[in-house]
């Protein structure tokens, strides 16, 4: 019976874990000020009000990350291509690796390229890491992945996508079935669009600027490629 007392104990363990990480989060939700944008979107669909609030929360974090990550990436794209070539002196090539690795450990910027490639970023990471600590074998390991890659990196042209933006991206891909909308409203006479997702959006991030279409042409673009 040890082996199943011990099993217990551990699913006991885990249980009181995941019970205190709960109350954890369910304290930050509560004691969180409440928005004037999002929550009161979703508490008019009906939305459990702890749950709208932890859902804006996302949102934004959300938002914030994707804005962070899009002044990131031309630093990525550049190191990227810049060790995709042999020959690099060592002082700027581990220059370049600490780089990703710093981006690796505060972004998904890393992760979504490969993705999206279907490359593992494992092997990458890995190569990166030794390298750092002056492998040889690693360093030309990182050479040929990053190789690889690069011409799965482009940086996108145009404007950078705002947290508002990015949010509102989610809001309408994710939780159209939540939110009713995936689309936008635009009043002539008024010169914008005045749907309650946009204007909650906008009230979210304090940008009555705030401009949904190009939001709503990133959801469509992508659900036009999965056809």
């Amino acid at each position: 019976m040890k082996p199943l007392d011990a099993a217990a104990n551990a699913l006991t363990d885990v249980a009181l874990v995941l019970r205190e990480a709960i109350a954890a989060t369910s304290r930050y939700v509560a004691e969180t000020a409440p928005s004037c944008g999002y929550e009161p979107m979703l508490g008019v669909r009906g939305v459990n009000p702890i749950l709208a609030r932890l859902t804006r929360l996302l949102l934004v974090r959300r938002g914030t990350r994707i804005a962070g990550e899009n002044k990131w990436f031309p630093r990525v794209a550049e190191a990227i291509r810049f060790l995709a070539k042999p020959g690099r002196r060592r002082r700027a090539f581990v220059h370049k690796v600490k780089l990703l690795l710093r981006v690796w450990d505060e972004t998904s910027i890393i992760e979504t390229i490969f993705y999206d490639a279907s490359l593992d970023d494992f092997a990458f990471v890995k190569a990166l890491e030794l390298a750092a600590e002056g492998d040889e074998v690693a360093c030309r390991r990182v050479t040929e992945i990053a190789a690889t890659i690069a011409p799965y990196v482009s940086i996108p042209r145009g404007p950078k996508v705002s947290a508002a933006s990015a949010a509102h991206e989610f809001l309408l891909e994710e939780l159209g079935q939540v939110t009713g909308s995936r689309a936008y409203t635009w009043r002539d006479e008024e010169g914008k669009c005045t749907d309650p997702l946009t204007e909650a959006t906008r009230l979210e991030f304090n940008d009555p600027k705030f401009d949904p279409r190009p939001a709503y042409r990133r959801v469509k673009a992508r659900a036009g490629a999965k056809k």
